[in-house]
């Protein structure tokens, strides 16, 4: 059982977020800090994962992603007292009454540096607990409560339209110059930021259009799955102006910003200057695996990213390791800090890169790199 309840540790993340966003001051940044040291600081010293192993108990697991929708919400009431004027459902009354700890006085005294903390630490949380929860379920396309959690996490991260981009867009274009969320070779992941960002609304545009065009509708229409999901982030955004005002907007920019750039860095790094033949077939050299037992955890068994993308359907617990697909020099999330950093990242990869092209890369592909270089 020990090896299924490993994957309720992100909930422990997401705790020690709300509790520094109640304890307020210095204690704002805890959940970015503890994110840090304790999830990417043992990512870098994790063991291997080596395959995975058989799960019996597969609705502990779902029971782990699920779960994590209540406890974002609990993290969002909690932001919403932190950032706010006034006592949200008594929180600061309760807390007090129960604890002795004054917190009202404490968010009294809050300043921007404080606010900074809590954004980030927030940002972290929902992108470690919401979007990669998120890209689980919603591929999980006939399960309605798989898709109604997944679109309202990604309402909570400002990012709705990564449902469409995603699933119908990066899966069938992955490799190709067609796919903005596939990083080129030389491209640092801030160009890829903004790039992989504006490419992904452009593409879950078109994808909408063309859907609805098929069936004789207009884009315009409630049925557009971009228009709905961006109804849904912008209530999120409407609930946090009418009970916080400025700083909660401020704030909560801050979060999404953050959160959106960890996602980025974690889809830079998973097809980094790796290149596909537009119309040929996705083969597992087109994709970054990890062995990270760390990364394996937090991230749900997306390290395994190869056979994920021969079947996007499969569920997290049942994907395993293929010895085709290239292997990162580190786990996704210390690979994610090392991004960050540009010449620390072509430090790091480069002797990949030059396996990949020897080793696995065909004649065409080769061909192909010629041209981002």
């Amino acid at each position: 059982m020990g090896m299924h309840l490993r994957f309720f540790g992100t909930h422990l993340l997401v705790a020690i977020t709300a509790v520094g966003l109640l304890a307020g001051g210095a204690w704002m940044w805890s959940g970015l800090l503890a994110g840090v040291v304790l999830w990417i600081g043992a990512d870098a010293l994790s063991p291997r994962a080596g395959n995975a192993p058989r799960y019996r108990h597969r609705v502990v697991l779902d029971a782990a992603l699920y779960s994590l929708f209540p406890a974002l919400l609990s993290l969002g009431v909690v932001f919403l007292w932190s950032t706010s004027g006034g006592d949200v459902l008594r929180l600061g009354a309760l807390l007090e009454h129960y604890s002795g700890y004054g917190a009202l006085a404490a968010r009294a005294d809050n300043d921007a540096l404080d606010y900074l903390g809590a954004g980030l630490s927030s940002g972290l949380a929902i992108a470690l607990a919401g979007i990669l929860t998120a890209h689980e379920l919603f591929h999980r396309t006939n399960d309605r409560l798989a898709m109604f959690v997944s679109r309202w996490m990604l309402a909570m991260a400002f990012n709705s339209t990564l449902e469409v981009a995603h699933v119908y867009g990066h899966h069938q274009d992955v490799g190709t110059d067609a796919d903005p969320s596939t990083a080129r070779r030389g491209e640092n992941v801030y160009a890829f930021f903004l790039r992989s960002t504006f490419g992904q609304v452009v593409q879950a545009w078109r994808i909408e259009r063309e859907r609805l065009a098929r069936r004789g509708q207009s884009p315009c229409v409630f049925g557009n799955k971009v228009l709905r999901g961006y109804l849904r982030s912008y209530a999120v955004l409407a609930l946090i102006g009418w009970v916080s005002g400025m700083i909660g907007v401020v704030t909560f920019f801050v979060c999404v910003v953050w959160n959106k750039l960890l996602l980025e860095s974690l889809n830079y790094l998973e097809h980094y200057g790796l290149v596909r033949v537009a119309g040929e077939s996705f083969e597992p050299r087109h994709a970054w695996d990890s062995d990270s037992l760390v990364s394996h955890t937090v991230l749900f068994h997306l390290p395994f990213h190869a056979e994920h993308h021969f079947d996007p359907h499969t569920h997290y617990y049942d994907l395993h390791a293929d010895g085709r697909a290239p292997v990162l020099p580190h786990g996704y999330l210390a690979s994610v800090l090392v991004t960050l950093v540009p010449f620390w990242w072509r430090h790091v990869i480069a002797p990949a890169l030059h396996n990949w092209d020897a080793e696995r890369a065909t004649r065409q592909e080769r061909e192909l790199l010629k041209k981002q270089r």
